[in-house]
């Protein structure tokens, strides 16, 4: 029986066979992959590479066969409608491959979001549910990629971090520790019909993130309200519940959590040569 996980050339899917190939044998561990060409570094490791594509159903069941633990990563699909369509292939597959337990990466307190993507992950939650395959549901938090998009790198070079109206709190996670929680889960018993929101221990807020780019480049960074900016990122964020918090990230990572001011650091470290 196999631990088979979906998306493995993805950056998310990448973490977690990295962290899996530290605690299981590789020849317990399938990629389910839609170019198998692009993961050369699985074979290399002794994993066995599946093609697997969410739009070719016939595939995804062979894919799947013989997976006692199958971790569905969520399609990047750009499309929510495409997407929903994809997830859908793919637990019709998990059913007809007979797999045992069914793990599939959400997103935090969907029920409490507006926006399409909440509702995407919602009926494929229940979706499975209906599937009646043992299932466990990943309620990932938003990555922490989105310090990117907050002006970090303009606020470093003019000193001011700009924000707009509004008290703004967030909670992110790095795909490195959603990676650890996962393979604790992949590789644990006793997670069935369960739900983990896994979010970071307790929220951070523009301050908290002018602060850390302070400490992290070596020169004050001032925060300043703008009610003039506009960035899509606070839009999208209104429409999300991003004060919750939850132990399960913790817990299951087992690890202390990447923090924003380490991310920071990895985004203005110096890049080595190639």
């Amino acid at each position: 029986m196999k631990i088979i996980v979906t998306g493995a050339t993805g950056h998310l899917g990448q973490h977690i066979l990295r962290k899996l190939l530290q605690v299981e044998p590789a020849h317990n561990i399938v990629a389910s992959v839609r170019r198998p060409e692009a993961a050369r570094e699985w074979s290399a490791h002794g994993v066995e590479v599946r093609y697997g594509d969410y739009d070719e159903p016939a595939s995804l069941e062979a894919s799947f066969y013989g997976a006692s633990k199958l971790l569905l990563v969520s399609s990047p699909h750009q499309n929510d409608d495409v997407r929903l369509e994809q997830h859908l292939h793919a637990i019709e597959a998990a059913q007809k491959a007979g797999v045992k337990h069914l793990l599939y990466t959400s997103i935090t307190r969907p029920e409490q979001g507006k926006l399409p993507l909440h509702r995407l992950h919602l009926q494929t939650e229940q979706v499975i549910k209906d599937s009646q395959i043992p299932y466990t549901l990943l309620r990932n938090a938003y990555y922490m990629d989105i310090l990117k998009f907050l002006g970090v790198r303009e606020a470093a070079e003019s000193g001011e971090l700009r924000r707009p109206l509004g008290e703004w709190a967030f909670n992110t996670a790095a795909r490195e520790d959603l990676a650890a929680a996962a393979v604790t889960l992949l590789t644990g018993e006793g997670h069935e019909s369960r739900t983990y929101e896994l979010t970071a221990s307790e929220t951070w807020n523009m301050e908290d993130l002018a602060r850390s780019l302070s400490e992290v480049i070596g020169r004050s960074v001032v925060l300043r309200t703008d009610p003039d900016l506009s960035n899509p990122v606070f839009q999208m964020l209104s429409l999300a519940d991003m004060t919750y918090v939850s132990p399960d990230l913790t817990r299951l990572a087992s690890t202390p959590l990447r923090s924003i001011k380490e991310e920071l650091q990895a985004m203005f470290s110096p890049k080595p040569n190639n």
